[in-house]
């Protein structure tokens, strides 16, 4: 799939994706604008920025934010979340920005194992000294909570079971730091960390993961009642009375810095 096709998945729920989904995210994006420093006057990009919440939470810190992504329904609701960012649709492996514009840039969950390219980019737009925080699933997802929601995806959808092997080698032991010295950047020691996503009952759940983009794809195959179906089985168990879902999720990250 190419870049200008991305929208069709991930722009297909757009709005279901950042009111239901993305903000169960938000100790992840809190980590790593935490990790890389971003604060008052930051010349702060986040790649494949979706619905655009971490660049919200970045300008609310003081960056001057920037941000890219592929799904312009995405897109339209991350510039209506920050008006005054400079938020672009584009491909990631060719960014629309010179060498050396950025103190931090970010991509959580967007650069994933075959994305060399894009990483390469982001390291051709950081200053001198700059840094890029990357983070991505733990390999050891499929032995998570977590991992049982794309288990349950990738059981109905041939795509989504090669494909994701794909993307997910970059959680593998030593992976993105071989990205980062690629992209010519000094990666840090590998960071961790857990939370739980947060559903109020068994149908926000099954919600939110039809919103992503891998649901979408098993859709176009099986038809959306087959795919809700194969969730449900997969994640009712996780359902906890007065409580509602939590999905265990193990999320690790790199901070890498550009020499000056």
């Amino acid at each position: 799939m190419s870049w200008k096709e991305v929208d069709k998945g991930w722009g297909d729920q757009a709005k279901v994706w950042a009111a239901v989904m993305e903000p169960r995210w938000w100790p992840e994006f809190d980590a790593v604008l935490r990790a890389t420093g971003v604060g008052e006057g930051s010349q702060y990009l986040d790649i494949a920025c979706g619905s655009g919440l971490m660049l919200n939470m970045a300008s609310r810190r003081g960056a001057n934010v920037h941000g890219l992504d592929a799904s312009e329904r995405l897109l339209s609701l991350a510039k209506r979340r920050t008006p005054a960012a400079d938020i672009r649709h584009g491909d990631m492996n060719n960014l629309p920005w010179e060498d050396g514009t950025f103190d931090i840039a970010t991509s959580c969950r967007g650069i994933w194992g075959p994305n060399q390219d894009a990483l390469n980019e982001a390291a051709r737009v950081l200053k001198p000294g700059g840094l890029m925080g990357l983070s991505f699933f733990s390999a050891g997802r499929e032995a998570s909570q977590i991992g049982r929601a794309f288990h349950a995806i990738r059981r109905i959808s041939e795509h989504e079971i090669e494909w994701s092997q794909q993307l997910g080698e970059i959680g593998l032991e030593g992976r993105a730091e071989e990205m980062c010295e690629a992209a010519g950047l000094i990666p840090g020691e590998r960071q961790s960390l857990a939370f739980d996503l947060e559903g109020a009952d068994l149908d926000h759940e099954v919600r939110a993961w039809m919103s992503a983009g891998p649901a979408w794809m098993a859709i176009q195959e099986r038809g959306a009642n087959e795919v809700e179906n194969s969730l449900r089985e997969e994640l009712a168990d996780l359902e906890e009375e007065g409580i509602g879902v939590r999905t265990q999720v193990l999320i690790e990250f790199v901070v890498a810095q550009k020499p000056s």
